[in-house]
């Protein structure tokens, strides 16, 4: 059955800009929709249709950092059929509206990590960001734990996120970035508390925007943050996953834009269809 996930998501991944639905994936695959829909969200995580999303708007967030396409123009590249729609949903989901996404202060800050699109700020920057995010009244908690990273990698630069949702697309939670070799141990605080996925993204010392040395961590779990309780997660780091989804978040705060929207404002697609999603 795994070669049968793999199959769905290079299906999704080459057809995200069509209305397709979860027969139309399944079928591809030759599975019943529901059996589909179960070994899916078993294998990668997420349902279909919210693995369908993440690749929109990771599409979406891609077109606004590397072209000078209008937001009608993209919209159409991606699936949906209203700007409104569009808009509406990429600002409850990322914090920002499509327009301030592309501005140079949040571009600049935009964590990307893909088989094929990879971006990671520069230490100073992510540090700086860190040093002046706003920490909620709950965020209390710490997080603890070893990042791994492969010795073939040489110094890299790190970043650990915390998230609400395991395909995140606005801002941390809470994060920290600091450089890595070999086993490193790091400590996040200000973390709410609460279930949370940790993600972590590094690329070697110097690499710049080579996609292939993009190296990334994730928890398939929730991690419990608690005052008073120890949390300790161990990410061993490696190139992103054939069936990740893939990842882009900025570490940038927009003035008059929440600190970060939990991923359950996305609206949640219906099971037994993908084009829900892009009504």
């Amino acid at each position: 059955m795994e070669k049968a996930v793999r199959q769905a998501v290079t299906f999704i991944r080459s057809r995200y800009h069509d209305p397709i639905t979860l027969s139309d994936v399944a079928a591809e695959v030759f599975v019943s929709p529901y059996h589909f829909s179960r070994i899916f969200s078993r294998s990668v995580g997420l349902t279909p249709g919210r693995y369908l999303t993440a690749v929109r708007l990771f599409a979406a967030k891609r077109m606004l950092l590397t072209t000078d396409l209008t937001v009608s123009d993209i919209v159409c590249s991606v699936g949906y059929n209203s700007v409104g729609t569009f808009t509406s949903r990429f600002t409850r989901a990322v914090g920002m509206s499509p327009t301030q996404y592309r501005t140079p202060d949040v571009a600049r800050m935009v964590v990307a990590a893909s088989d094929d699109f990879a971006r990671l700020p520069g230490l100073g920057d992510m540090v700086e960001a860190r040093r002046h995010r706003q920490i909620p009244p709950e965020g209390n908690g710490t997080l603890s734990g070893s990042l791994n990273v492969p010795l073939s990698a040489g110094r890299a630069d790190a970043l650990v996120a915390v998230f609400g949702d395991a395909a995140p697309q606005g801002a941390p939670l809470a994060f920290e970035a600091f450089p890595a070799h070999g086993r490193t141990e790091f400590e996040v605080t200000g973390v709410p508390r609460g279930s949370h996925h940790v993600i972590a993204v590094a690329m070697s010392y110097g690499s710049g925007m080579e996609e292939e040395r993009v190296l990334t961590a994730g928890t398939r779990r929730h991690v419990t943050v608690e005052p008073g309780l120890d949390a300790y997660v161990s990410l061993r780091m490696g190139p992103a996953g054939e069936t990740a989804p893939p990842i882009a978040v900025t570490l940038a705060h927009t003035p008059g834009a929440p600190a970060s929207v939990a991923d359950a404002d996305v609206p949640r697609p219906r099971e037994h269809s993908l084009q829900s999603t892009v009504v």
